[in-house]
């Protein structure tokens, strides 16, 4: 019999499984992506309920099943990030983090700086100072940096045969240079804006050849 153990971490994924359990993908500090099942969460009543629920922040009580999996025994919610499921552009902005995020983190690796990144990004969609399409850029841009397959010189390359302005190598070096707290504390025009999206873009295509399902949705909406 395993010992229970605590993880703090958020769920950037969840899926239906039998007729009332669900699959989670939950990103935690110490134990980094994990599966997470959580028996019974869809019954009526169940305590399991509330925090089986993609973006939700939580203090997770966890019983090791196999490698690499855990059951959901119970957890403290943190935050639930509700305010991303009131407007579906935010929403989908959101599961695109989540998205990419799970696809960089990986099993077993800790993930602190990542789970501080997607936490300070749902606070920041949310918070609309900043615009949606700036918020994907950086996130992209800080997270590659996180996960050490960021260069500059490469995105330079990259972006050829187009030349990348002053303005928005200055974002870019203002983003990498930036504490995770400080990661979205600057504003620029919509023209720097698109030429950074374009290029970071460009860039990630690079480092991942997965289609993210996230981005069909945006692309019906923008």
């Amino acid at each position: 019999m395993y010992d229970t153990i605590e993880a703090l971490g958020i769920v950037l994924d969840t899926s239906l499984i039998k007729e009332y359990d669900k699959r989670l993908v939950i990103l935690t500090e110490k134990l980094g992506r994990i599966t997470v099942f959580a028996n019974g969460a869809r019954r009526k009543n169940s305590q399991l309920t509330a925090v089986s629920q993609k973006f939700v922040m939580a203090s997770f009580k966890l019983r090791p099943s196999s490698q690499n999996t855990y059951t959901l025994i119970s957890a403290e919610i943190i935050n639930t990030f509700i305010d991303l499921s009131y407007d579906i552009e935010k929403m989908a902005y959101a599961s695109y983090v989540s998205e990419v995020a799970g696809y960089f983190t990986r099993d077993g690796i800790p993930a602190v700086d990542e789970l501080n990144l997607i936490y300070i990004t749902y606070k920041t969609i949310i918070g609309e100072q900043i615009p949606l399409k700036l918020i994907k850029s950086t996130f992209e841009c800080k997270l590659l940096d996180i996960e050490g397959i960021f260069s500059k010189d490469e995105l330079i390359r990259v972006a050829k045969p187009r030349n990348v302005s002053q303005d928005a190598s200055f974002v870019i070096d203002y983003i990498l240079s930036r504490d995770i707290a400080e990661t979205y504390s600057f504003k620029v025009s919509d023209r720097v804006i698109d030429e950074v999206e374009e290029i970071i873009t460009k860039y990630l295509k690079t480092q991942c050849d997965k289609n993210f399902k996230s981005l069909d949705i945006l692309d019906t909406l923008l």
